[in-house]
């Protein structure tokens, strides 16, 4: 049995991140129904027959490169939630911190992202993939409300996340330029100032029913 070299092996695994990006591209670029043997190596500059030599199918060609996508996703919302984590900042410096990252998501990654979302009604094996994007942009947004001091982060992070995702696909059908960045900022600081109005409420009508306790026990 004959064992391919090394540097043959390391270009076959470059070629194939080549095609990965290609189709990550392409998907950008013209949707899911864009992306084609063809166009997917005539991006990538390879042959057409290239795809087949790598992937079994268009539709593994096609789940591969947005679970690169989703990977990538899922490591710049980690990293991003560990730094406003671990730094201390108060509510609108750590939104802010947040906004910088969320608009620095490059544009291909980000249309991507939206379209394994849609695919997901025709490609059911895509959904692994998206609900792993989604939960950790959840566990983000969680981890960032914990360290802000806000209650229930678990149930009212998915609010957080469903509020991006809406103001992303604005962006990208409106683009605005830096009224963007500012309407995502007002609209988590809003966001924000609603869940400690909504915490300090509850406290008090808490306060109110502890104190309406005590008063009926010393009565007795």
């Amino acid at each position: 049995m004959s064992i391919r070299p090394a540097t043959h092996r390391a270009s076959g695994r470059a070629r194939r991140a080549a095609l990965l990006e290609a189709a990550v591209a392409v998907i950008a670029e013209q949707g899911v129904a864009g992306a084609t043997h063809r166009s997917i190596a005539a991006r990538a500059g390879m042959p057409t027959s290239t795809t087949s030599y790598f992937f079994s199918s268009l539709d593994d060609l096609v789940a591969a490169a947005l679970e690169v996508v989703g990977q990538r996703i899922v490591a710049r919302v980690d990293a991003v939630t560990a730094s406003v984590a671990d730094a201390g900042l108060g509510p609108r410096a750590s939104i802010d911190r947040f906004v910088d990252a969320v608009l620095a998501e490059p544009e291909p990654d980000t249309v991507a992202q939206f379209e394994i979302y849609l695919e997901c009604v025709r490609r059911p094996q895509l959904r692994a993939t998206a609900h792993e994007i989604m939960a950790s942009i959840e566990r983000g947004a969680e981890t960032s409300l914990r360290a802000l001091g806000i209650a229930h982060a678990q149930e009212r992070a998915p609010m957080v996340v469903a509020l991006l995702d809406g103001l992303a696909l604005h962006r990208h059908a409106r683009p605005r330029g830096a009224l963007d960045r500012q309407v995502v900022r007002e609209a988590l600081y809003a966001l924000h100032r609603g869940f400690v109005e909504a915490d300090a409420e509850a406290g008090t009508e808490t306060g109110a029913e502890d104190g309406a306790e005590d008063g009926a026990t010393a009565s007795t």
